[in-house]
């Protein structure tokens, strides 16, 4: 299964690249650009916006004199209940302070104050008002084209080569080669997997399968943090703060039904057996109104979302779901992001660091990129040193597959949401499994289309995310099993899957 695609590398479109960095969210572009200030040429191949542009939240970082990194891992760990690495822990949060350091030099200017998030024991979330996302986004993106960084619009489709990276072959409009020494994945998590998700759903975390096939391990993948208000039939989130600026969840009958500042997790929930008995769920933002705040001026972004779709928030309710939000898991790299490919690194979501455990602590996500793509860039640019040029060789692959998949994307994307959603059990998973299992048995008699590539390669991820979530028969962090409702010690331990192999 490690290529799917035909291909004959003598016949396509060629360039070389000493290190192409694959995804463009703050991990990717960080990496980017820490390398070009480092001496390295960096390409970066991007089919879009990255996923770092829609986030509302802030970013963690202990820089209060009453604060301090301690705490901030302590929080941390809390989050993760017993499943996060105590050294990439504190990497995070003290290298943190100084790559604070460097989004201002590059242009971020925060709010002057810091707010208290879920999960934390301090107000040490540095914001700019309801799009920090954007504006790391942006600022990164003018340090990008002021530093002169190459950037390829297209999508991975292949990464070369068997006992180390060769190159890698992209889409544009037709398939194309790259030969490069290095390959820094940055591509994101596969969140959008499920029916409901806050994540546009071109970020579908295909790459992750791509690593699968290439033998790589996938660590953690049963862990899937889901928001609990997205606004119904969107990818449109409202953040937390609306409920800590007082909005109240209602039921189908105008009820409030739960208590709206407990954890992220168990609000989802409630909302989700809601959903599940028939009822609609509402955000309604009218008392924060009443209280005096002004939401336009407060929340800027969701309130023009908002208005664009057609509803005033400051006059109804708003219908919303629990929905996907962030992929924990992810490729198994180390402390500086290096996989177990000679040549390839992970970044970002896509990457699994071990900072989150069972659970992604609010506001470290985007913490998290900026380290280890710190870290990613002065790692490549030692290995390049060590890296041989590898003779140029023409790689095939020939398939001559002409069937059509069983089923679509929407078809995958239920099922999860049905069977590995915000609550799990034995007999659900078991049966979706099976059902998976069944759809990929003719996968090479499928027609080698770039479509059905990336539909493969997020089924594997799907049959990772399943089996995982299968094998950990106990409820830990954002994975829950109603058949198993708590924490058991035999389970406090990370979840590894490859193709080779099952959970272990």
């Amino acid at each position: 299964m490690r290529y799917f695609l035909s291909f004959d590398t003598s016949k396509l479109s060629e360039e070389s690249a000493d290190v192409v960095v694959c995804g463009s969210g703050i991990g990717g572009l960080t990496t980017a650009i820490v390398l070009k200030e480092l001496g390295v040429e960096p390409l970066i191949l991007t089919r879009g916006i990255g996923n770092t542009y829609y986030s509302q939240g802030g970013i963690a970082c202990a820089l209060h004199p009453e604060d301090s990194p301690y705490l901030h891992i302590l929080d941390t760990q809390r989050a993760g209940r017993g499943l996060c690495r105590e050294d990439a822990l504190r990497v995070l949060v003290e290298e943190g302070i100084q790559r604070l350091a460097d989004l201002k030099r590059w242009g971020v200017d925060f709010d002057p104050e810091t707010t208290l998030e879920g999960g934390h024991s301090f107000p040490r979330v540095h914001k700019v008002k309801d799009y920090t996302g954007k504006a790391i986004y942006q600022a990164l993106w003018e340090r990008i084209k002021r530093l002169k960084v190459r950037v390829l619009m297209g999508e991975l489709q292949e990464i070369l080569g068997e006992e180390r990276l060769e190159g890698l072959l992209y889409y544009e409009g037709s398939l194309r080669l790259i030969r490069t020494r290095a390959l820094v994945l940055a591509t994101g998590g596969a969140a959008s997997m499920f029916l409901h998700t806050s994540n546009p759903v071109k970020v579908r975390g295909d790459a992750l399968g791509i690593a699968l096939r290439k033998g790589l391990n996938l660590l953690n993948p049963e862990f899937i943090q889901f928001h609990p208000t997205v606004v119904k039939n969107t990818s449109i989130l409202l953040s937390e703060a609306l409920r800590g600026e007082g909005g109240v969840l209602l039921d189908g009958r105008g009820e409030r039904f739960v208590e709206e500042l407990q954890p992220r997790d168990v609000v989802a929930r409630a909302i989700y057996r809601k959903i599940r008995e028939g009822s609609e769920v509402f955000l309604d933002m009218r008392p924060i109104k009443e209280r005096g705040v002004n939401l336009r001026e407060r929340f800027p972004t969701i309130y023009a979302m908002l208005k664009e779709r057609g509803y005033d928030p400051e006059r109804e309710p708003i219908p919303v779901t629990p929905a996907s939000h962030y992929f924990i898991g992810g490729v198994e790299v180390n402390s500086y992001c290096k996989t177990t490919l000679e040549g390839l690194y992970a970044v970002g979501e896509c990457a699994c660091t071990g900072v989150h455990g069972a659970n992604r602590l609010a506001s470290n996500s985007l913490l998290e990129g900026v380290v280890f793509g710190y870290r990613t860039a002065y790692r490549v640019f030692h290995d390049l040193h060590t890296y041989k040029d590898l003779p140029k060789r023409n790689l095939r692959n020939a398939r001559e597959g002409r069937q059509k998949p069983s089923y679509s994307f929407e078809d995958l994307r239920r099922l999860m949401w049905e069977a590995c959603g915000l609550e799990r059990k034995e007999e659900e998973l078991t049966e979706a499994l099976h059902t998976l299992k069944g759809w990929l048995e003719g996968w090479r008699g499928w027609k080698p289309t770039v479509e059905n590539r990336q539909l493969l390669d997020i089924s594997l991820v799907a049959l990772a995310t399943l089996s995982c979530a299968l094998w950990r028969r106990e409820s830990r962090g954002v994975h829950y099993r109603t058949d198993y409702p708590h924490e058991r010690d035999e389970f406090r331990r990370e979840s590894l899957y490859n193709l080779s192999l099952t959970p272990d």
